[in-house]
């Protein structure tokens, strides 16, 4: 089943082939390569002197997970493969993805060949920085015959009360579903995973503050959209109707949980926008056609989104005022220094 993402010029993350699992994700069929493994990348430098705005921001440069506090951002990761970061409520734990490969085998055109099979792996760490944890293993079994079984796991979110992980999960025939993982309280215990939705396309779930549903991007139709899932009831999720003409995608809730925040991308240009739910007033939040996933501060004043200017993209943040409201945010200011952010992972704002 072919998923692409497709971006825009800006380079937003798009899917509308059922992107993720085959462009980021998907097993690699080819010979096997020998020799010596690819060394680490050097440890990415921490930089001072950035603005500063309230609470931390976990956001991704150059395959590593970074985190902006108080002025400065320093990598929490240094492997090159990290991505999809998603900070606890009170900001002291990091969950992330991480790219793995094995060497095995697979089927091609009907042959047996040789092949670097692609997974990944669920992350954890203390912001602070310290040991990490191993929390879901894409290698599900390893194979003598190099039939591993493997699966891609994406945009993990936990929810508010820090016990229940959702993620995206698929395998190499299978569609991307929502699951949600209750995370084990004693060590060694296997997490309990509920899986709510089967033969799905879905993406980027977000919890809302309360813990009972989960927002996610739908790519079960032609038009890219966003599904709110009932958090213990596999099956039972809704489609927001009434959000104007274009693609939506990227959902995340305002910290009181009546707005949900998301891109819409229309005749080539990204702008992020909030959906207010019980009223379903749809307000434009950025203009400029070059701006995507953002995400509110953990007060609700201020707004995180990546933004393109000049082919580079940056992290920017802008106090949101009366914006909602119906009057305009301030201005913008940029939080880093031009030195190239992963467009396809959304920042994550915490305490």
């Amino acid at each position: 089943m072919a998923r692409k993402l497709i971006f825009g010029a800006i380079a937003a993350l798009l899917l509308v082939s059922y992107a993720w699992v085959a462009a980021q994700l998907t097993s690699v069929a080819g010979p096997a390569q020998g020799g010596e493994p690819t060394p680490p990348p050097t440890q990415p430098p921490e930089v001072t002197g950035a603005p500063r705005v309230p609470g931390a921001i976990a956001f991704v440069l150059r395959g590593d997970v970074y985190l902006l506090r108080d002025g400065r951002y320093a990598p929490l990761t240094a492997d090159g493969r990290s991505s999809e970061p998603h900070l606890s409520d009170d900001g002291a734990t990091l969950y992330f993805v991480r790219r793995e490969t094995i060497e095995g085998r697979s089927i091609v055109d009907g042959q047996v060949v040789n092949a670097r099979l692609g997974y990944t792996v669920v992350g954890r760490k203390p912001s602070g920085g310290g040991r990490e944890d191993l929390v879901l293993d894409g290698l599900r079994r390893r194979s003598s015959d190099g039939f591993h079984d493997v699966r891609w796991y994406a945009g993990p979110a936990l929810d508010p009360d820090g016990q229940r992980l959702a993620v995206v999960a698929a395998g190499i025939a299978t569609a991307a579903d929502l699951h949600v993982v209750t995370l084990p309280r004693a060590a060694g215990r296997q997490p309990a995973v509920l899986p709510l939705s089967q033969g799905a396309e879905l993406a980027d779930p977000a919890w809302s503050p309360d813990g009972t549903t989960i927002a996610v991007t739908t790519y079960n139709t032609g038009v890219p959209g966003i599904l709110l899932w009932r958090a213990d009831r596999p099956g039972v999720a809704e489609r927001i109707e009434t959000l104007p003409d274009g693609d939506a995608y990227r959902p995340s809730f305002s910290p009181d949980g009546k707005w949900i925040v998301y891109t819409l991308r229309r005749d080539g240009a990204n702008d992020v926008h909030a959906y207010e739910i019980a009223t379903e007033r749809d307000v434009a939040l950025t203009s400029d056609g070059r701006s995507w996933n953002g995400v509110m501060s953990p007060d609700g004043t201020w707004l995180a989104f990546l933004k393109e200017q000049g082919g580079t993209v940056d992290l920017y943040a802008m106090e949101l005022g009366d914006a909602l409201a119906g009057g305009a945010p301030k201005e913008p200011v940029k939080l880093t220094q031009g030195e190239g952010i992963d467009g396809e992972s959304r920042p994550s704002w915490s305490r």
